[in-house]
C-alpha cells in the first residue's frame, strides 16, 4: 500500500504544484504507480479548476471568473508542458539550419519563435477553458485533462526515447500490457458517467500519435519534451473539438 501512495504522490509533486510533506521512497515499481495514476492528476486539476471558477462566481461576472480559473489552472501543473512547447518549437526551426536539435531542447533558454508561439498557444489554451467554464461544459474538461494524460502511458510503450530521457525511460519500462489494461478503466468510467467520451478517447488517442510520429519523424528520437508538446496540443485540440462535436 505505502508502494501505491509514494506513486500517487510522486505523481503529484511531479506533475503539479501541490507538494505532499510525506516522504517519498522512490524505487524502480513506484514509477508504474506514478504512471498509472497520471490521468488522476488531471482529474484533480479539472476539479480544483472548476471549484474555483464555481467560488470566484460568487463574487465576480462568469466571463471573469472563467478566465482567471483557466489561469490558475495552467499554475497549478507549474507551467510544466509549456515549457516543452517552447523547446520543440525552437528545435523544429534549428533542424532548418541543421543544428543539434537536442542540445537546442536543453539548453535553458528559448528562442524567439519558441517564445512567440507559446505565447499564442496560451492564449488560445486560456480561451477555450475559460469559454468551456463560462458554458459549463464542465464534463468535457473533465475528458480532456484525463484522456490527455492517459494517452502518455499508450505512448510509452508504442515509441522508443532518447537515451538521455530519463524520465521518460524510467516510465517506459513500466507501461506494460497489464498497466495498460488497468488503465482502462479511466475510460470505463467516463463512459459511465456520458457514453460519448469513447469517442472523445479515441479521437484524441488518434491526435496524440499523429503529432508523436510528426516530431519523430522531424527529429528522428522522442524525449520528455516531446511528450509534454504533445500532451499539450492534444488537450487544446480535443477541447475545441470536443466543444463542436459534443
Amino acid at each position: 500500500m505505502k508502494i501505491i501512495l509514494d506513486g500517487f504522490f510522486l505523481a503529484l509533486s511531479f506533475f503539479t504544484v501541490l507538494h505532499s510533506k510525506k516522504e517519498i521512497n522512490i524505487v524502480s515499481s513506484t514509477y508504474k504507480y506514478m504512471l498509472l495514476f497520471f490521468p488522476l492528476i488531471g482529474a484533480i486539476l479539472a476539479s480544483l479548476t472548476i471549484l474555483i471558477y464555481l467560488a470566484l462566481q460568487e463574487y465576480f461576472h462568469s466571463l471573469y471568473a472563467a478566465l482567471v480559473a483557466a489561469i490558475i489552472y495552467l499554475f497549478l501543473y507549474g507551467f510544466l508542458h509549456l515549457e516543452a512547447i517552447c523547446d520543440v518549437v525552437d528545435a523544429w526551426f534549428a533542424k532548418y539550419s541543421n543544428k543539434d536539435v537536442y542540445e537546442i531542447m536543453k539548453e535553458p533558454h528559448i528562442g524567439a519563435i519558441g517564445g512567440i508561439f507559446c505565447f499564442v498557444f496560451i492564449l488560445l489554451k486560456l480561451a477555450i477553458i475559460a469559454y468551456i467554464l463560462y458554458e459549463e461544459h464542465f464534463a468535457l474538461l473533465f475528458f480532456a485533462l484525463i484522456f490527455s494524460r492517459l494517452n502518455v502511458i499508450f505512448a510509452l510503450g508504442n515509441f522508443t526515447f532518447h537515451k538521455n530521457s530519463f524520465m521518460a525511460l524510467s516510465l517506459k519500462e513500466h507501461a506494460s500490457f497489464k498497466l495498460l489494461l488497468f488503465s482502462l478503466l479511466y475510460v470505463l468510467l467516463m463512459f459511465f458517467i456520458d457514453s460519448s467520451s469513447l469517442f472523445l478517447f479515441v479521437l484524441s488517442l488518434i491526435v496524440f500519435f499523429l503529432v508523436l510520429n510528426v516530431l519523430k519523424k522531424r527529429f528522428s528520437f522522442l524525449n520528455g519534451d516531446c511528450i509534454g508538446f504533445t500532451l499539450e496540443v492534444n488537450e487544446l485540440i480535443i477541447l475545441n473539438l470536443g466543444f463542436i462535436l459534443l
